[in-house]
């Protein structure tokens, strides 16, 4: 009787290691989605820099969502429309971008992108560098869906 109440107790305790090891693994996989996520939309911030540097306007604007809106570090409020023409003008080239530090947060269905660079540009004929930090805000409608930016700021750090 003691040796069955022993084996009964030895079983139990595989059965919680194996559905402990089975919340481990689940629990693994729930973060590396996560971190799966966060890498998606590293690559995309980093890949609009890049296209913008590109002059590849229209990939920018296929990203962009409809109600795209961008502040300037002017202060300056654009609507996707607007903020493709400038770009499109070539009144406003991004010559390069060098990304200093950016830092990305998902929650559902919203991601952000906040980091901070040297942003080397001509505008209207002029070289500028700017030392600027920047929020990006993406969006999708759910999790099938690709990533949109919403939202863009730009604010100047030093000068």
């Amino acid at each position: 009787m003691l040796i069955e109440f022993y084996s009964i107790i030895y079983k139990q305790s595989l059965i919680m290691k194996k559905l402990l090891l089975i919340f481990a693994i689940l629990f693994a996989f729930n973060g590396y989605g996560q971190a799966s996520t966060e890498n998606e939309i590293l690559r995309l911030s980093n890949q609009i820099f890049k296209w913008e540097v590109e002059n590849k306007i229209d990939s920018v604007a296929q990203i962009f969502h409809d109600k795209f809106l961008v502040v300037g570090s002017d202060g300056n409020i654009q609507t996707k429309t607007q903020y493709i023409s400038r770009l499109k003008s070539g009144n406003f080239i991004h010559d390069s971008i060098a990304v200093e530090e950016n830092k990305i947060t998902v929650a559902n269905n919203t991601a952000t992108a906040i980091g901070k660079g040297k942003f080397y540009v001509t505008v209207s004929g002029k070289k500028v560098s700017l030392h600027l930090s920047y929020i990006e805000v993406f969006t999708r409608k759910n999790a099938d869906m690709p990533w949109n930016v919403l939202v863009m700021k730009a604010n100047v750090l030093d000068k």
